[in-house]
């Protein structure tokens, strides 16, 4: 499974304003909200906030995928959003985050989400210097065809 053919254009913030784990996640939900792909995103910011509480989802090289399964959707929902200035994502990091890929899955789907999150842990371990790469990126197109090429680098 490669992320970049779950990820739509319309699900890609490129300029997330928040600077905080909550008011992030807010933000994705909201937009994600705003584009109909999830119904009410209160509930689902209250189940991605406990997860956080079981251990941070931040994994290191200025990312984090928050993620959860919930009942009211039936196909997975993948939400990138960028923050150019970056932000503490949990108070044990030593660097900022600049990438946030937001996981939602079905309830009913277990494997499909661990496929979706292993994708998205290899993507990040694919690039080098995340923060950097991400500085030049202004548009959801050009993120996920950043993501694509990293995705393809080795299928020759």
């Amino acid at each position: 499974m490669k992320l970049y053919t779950l990820i739509q254009p319309n699900t890609v913030v490129t300029d997330c304003l928040a600077d905080t784990t909550k008011d992030v996640l807010s933000e994705l939900l909201t937009h994600l909200h705003n584009i109909d792909a999830i119904s009410n995103p209160k509930p689902i910011l209250k189940k991605l906030l406990e997860r956080e509480g079981l251990g941070t989802t931040s994994i290191g090289k200025h990312a984090a995928v928050p993620h959860t399964k919930i009942k009211d959707i039936n196909k997975p929902v993948v939400a990138i959003g960028l923050s150019k200035n970056g932000f503490t994502y949990h108070i044990s990091d030593k660097e900022k985050v600049h990438i946030v890929i937001l996981i939602l899955s079905p309830a009913d789907s277990p494997i499909i989400h661990l496929q979706i999150l292993a994708a998205a842990a290899a993507f990040i371990k694919r690039v080098d210097n995340l923060s950097s790469s991400l500085t030049d990126i202004n548009s959801p197109q050009e993120l996920i065809q950043f993501i694509r090429i990293t995705e393809n680098q080795d299928d020759d």
